[in-house]
């Protein structure tokens, strides 16, 4: 019966450890993707501003935290690495590039690499994501889809990657923010940039504006950072 006992307990043991490194690994994960999809949406607004300095910065700013993120994930992830590099070559191939007018196939190129990376980030089984985490990836995930639509106006591929309309997760993520700072008056200010950038982004298909959107959502970037 002792020795019975002393099994489950080790077993007990084995599995909480367990559960402690995965936990982590998932948090990592879920860096990784918020880093991903912040580059996602630098270099579409750095298509959009004809490769202005502020957007170029704001570019390798996102590929730099990219590469922060992606160093701590297991060496096992290689589809993911191999992606990652992938498209760290392609945003460094137009580092130099000429805005000479509408190209159709830059942006085209980049849905591409972005839903490629996206599906194989998809396979990664992260949980059931809460809080500030969960927040955070919907805006970004909104953010990089809002910068397709503004590319799309002037003849580049606006592309969503989710079957839930844009205005629903614009909707959606406005409640969740609701509830966070019911939890926490922490949370406040978040949730009033989120209510002053809303309507704008509900716009996207009839009033793009890009400046106005970048320039709220790095604010809110900031307070996340400060939780």
């Amino acid at each position: 019966m002792i020795k019975a006992v002393n099994i489950l307990i080790a077993l007990s043991f084995i599995f909480l450890s367990t559960a402690s490194r995965a936990e982590p690994q998932t948090e990592n994960l879920v860096q990784f993707k918020i880093a991903s999809l912040q580059l996602f949406s630098s270099f579409s607004s750095y298509i959009y501003f004809q490769g202005d300095d502020r957007n170029r910065e704001r570019l390798l700013k996102a590929v730099r935290r990219g590469d922060q993120a992606i160093t701590v994930l297991p060496d096992t992830n290689v589809e993911l690495k191999l992606k990652w590099k992938q498209i760290t070559d392609y945003v460094d191939s137009y580092q130099s590039y000429n805005f000479d007018g509408v190209d159709m196939s830059l942006e085209g190129g980049w849905s591409i690499l972005q839903k490629e990376l996206n599906d194989i980030i998809a396979k990664h089984q992260m949980g059931e994501l809460v809080g500030v985490n969960s927040v955070q990836i919907k805006m970004e995930s909104i953010l990089s889809q809002y910068m397709g639509y503004a590319n799309s106006t002037t003849g580049g591929y606006g592309v969503s990657y989710s079957d839930t309309p844009l205005e629903d997760q614009i909707t959606h993520i406005k409640q969740e923010l609701v509830n966070l700072a019911k939890a926490d008056d922490k949370y406040q200010p978040l949730a009033k940039k989120w209510n002053y950038i809303q309507g704008t982004l509900l716009a996207y298909n009839s009033n793009v504006a890009p400046f106005v959107v970048l320039h709220t959502f790095d604010s809110m970037r900031k307070m996340i950072a400060s939780y």
